[in-house]
């Protein structure tokens, strides 16, 4: 046994007499590990990155701070799969890949290569390798989960299909949405309530305009607040959303946590209850 190994055998954690136990992988049922890949090196030339699941922009600072400071030790390996087709696609490493092509003394690179039955598979890998690191965005997972076919992605992604609406970064832009995390969360509570709840917001928007998680949350928990109650997506309750306007309802929701001195879908969806029993007699509360 070399010292490298002795040295991780030493940290590895013991529970109990550990000759005698279950191993926990048999106790709690874990998932079997997948095959451990094979190392290669693989010319530069030959590798591919795919735009459909992963990131579309490049920080190309990134890229040329590698390229200049190029070190083997730091640069590990490039985590590979081999379509059926034999051809290498990049799923995790993608800025050092691009690294290599602006240095003409790099022409292989060390690769650890997974063979995968479809893209489906290809995306997933993609989504636990960046989770694992935390540096993925909501918007690129949910990229890589729709590709994959996720059921609470797809869900979600079909309901701002309906609207017009899209995935973006950011919400500045026309029909852009960004509130992926809110969406997906409401998807998997009610997804027919996340639809009605979409829908009503999508037709209080005007021309476009971003739709926030901030007022999802607030129309979304109010409605489950209200449920036997009334119902505030359609009829006069949504023309009274429609004439306060989305940014109107934004400004409601940050006076009252102003005034509350916190936050939270509770308070948002308070905020909005005020907005809908403004100038009335008949007041609508929560349970």
């Amino acid at each position: 046994m070399n010292i490298l190994n002795k040295q991780c055998k030493a940290l590895a954690p013991t529970f109990g007499n550990a000759a005698a136990s279950i191993p926990k992988r048999e106790k709690f049922s874990w998932s079997e590990p997948c095959s451990t890949g094979t190392f290669l090196m693989i010319k530069k030339d030959d590798l591919n990155i795919d735009g459909s699941y992963q990131r579309e922009e490049v920080s190309k600072s990134k890229v040329m701070e590698i390229a200049r400071d190029w070190d083997w030790k730091l640069f590990g390996t490039l985590s590979v799969i081999m379509r059926k087709d034999g051809t290498f696609w990049v799923y995790d490493g993608g800025h050092r890949c691009r690294g290599s092509f602006l240095r003409d003394d790099i022409t292989e690179l060390p690769c650890m290569v997974f063979e995968v039955e479809d893209e489906k598979t290809e995306a997933k890998a993609f989504i636990g390798t960046n989770t694992m690191k935390s540096v993925v965005s909501a918007y690129h997972k949910h990229r890589a989960a729709v590709k994959t076919g996720e059921p609470i992605a797809v869900a979600a992604q079909s309901i701002l299909d309906k609207h017009g609406y899209f995935p973006t970064k950011s919400s500045s832009n026309k029909y852009g949405f960004s509130a992926i995390n809110t969406l997906q969360s409401q998807v998997n509570e009610d997804r027919v309530l996340a639809e009605k709840v979409f829908s009503a917001c999508a037709s209080i928007a005007q021309d476009g305009e971003p739709i926030s998680g901030e007022v999802l949350d607030a129309v979304f928990t109010c409605q489950k607040k209200l449920e036997g109650k009334a119902d505030i997506l359609t009829n006069g309750h949504l023309e009274r959303m429609k004439r306060e306007t989305l940014p109107g309802i934004e400004s409601a929701i940050r006076r009252e946590k102003h005034i509350v001195g916190k936050g939270g879908v509770t308070v948002s969806a308070k905020a909005l209850l005020d907005v809908l029993n403004k100038g009335k007699q008949r007041r609508l509360t929560f349970t």
